[in-house]
């Protein structure tokens, strides 16, 4: 697979909770991410599939600018 034709949702790096400094929440699915966002009044920026059930999403905020 072409570099182009990669999917978006490719991490680079694997997601280590212990070192990743952003802020950050695990989910069953990614609606509750959207949800999760709405409930802490932050806009979400990611979502990483770590294929790791119970809560295979990782779901990453950042403070709106204001």
């Amino acid at each position: 697979m072409s570099e182009e034709n990669q999917p978006d949702d490719v991490e680079e790096e694997p997601f280590d909770p212990a070192t990743d400094p952003r802020d950050w929440s695990a989910a069953e699915t990614e609606l509750a991410c959207f949800a999760l966002a709405r409930s802490k009044g932050k806009r979400l920026i990611r979502i990483i599939n770590t294929k790791k059930l119970p809560m295979q999403f990782i779901c990453i905020f950042e403070d709106y600018a204001e």
